[in-house]
This record gives C-alpha cells, structure tokens and sequence, in this order.
C-alpha cells in the first residue's frame, strides 16, 4: 500500500479507479478489489491536507516544502540537478500548491468522493 502513494502513478490509478467504478460489479468481494479500495484510502489520506482548516494546512504545506528544499539542497550540493521545485531559491511554495491542489489533490478526492456514495449503499 505504501508504494501506491507516489505520485508518479497518480494519473494510472485514477484512471484504473474510475475504470473499475464504471463497473456494475465494484467493489466485489475479491482481493483485487479490496487491494484497489485500500490503496486509493492511503493515497487520499496521504493527500489530504489541503482539507484541513487553513492554519493547519499552511503548517503541513511549510513542513512538506521544508523537506523538499532540504532535499534539494541536498542534490545541489553532491553536484545533482535540482529536481523540480525543490529548488528553494527558485520555488514559489504557493505557486507549486496551486498546482498541486489542482493536478493531484482535486482529481484525487473528487474520485473517491464520487466512490464513497457507492460503498455506503
């Protein structure tokens, strides 16, 4: 479950989530389907601080940036090419945020939202 949080499936596991919403079928009583619910409640959870109250937010958004610019002065000094926004010389925190909300955080919890309903029947 721990793997199915990087975002760099976020676009696949969207899509096989919705696929397998648009079944009559889901959820089944199968692992796979189990596996698949499991997966997509730790990625949101782990995605969800934007949903807090914005003090809160603004704390755990100071915090994740913090380790960003740490690990990207990290790469600057082993010679690395700085990975994206984690430049803190360069990076807007609330221009990155902006897009994070709509790129990840959005799509995300409106899927699983729209899932939601049809678990609690």
């Amino acid at each position: 479950m721990i793997l199915s949080t990087d975002p760099i499936n976020h676009f696949e596991h969207i899509m096989n989530f919705k696929g397998r919403m648009s079944t009559k079928k889901f959820p089944e009583d199968t692992t796979d389907d189990k596996q698949m619910i499991l997966n997509m409640c730790i990625y949101a959870s782990d995605h969800c601080n934007p949903c807090k109250n914005s003090i809160m937010y603004f704390k755990w958004m100071s915090a994740e940036m913090e380790e960003y610019y740490q690990q990207g002065d990290i790469q600057k000094k082993l010679g690395y090419n700085i990975t994206e926004f984690y430049d803190r010389t360069e990076c807007n925190p609330f221009k990155y945020q902006a897009g994070y909300l709509e790129v990840i955080v959005e799509p995300l919890l409106t899927t699983w939202t729209d899932f939601l309903p049809n678990i609690c029947k």
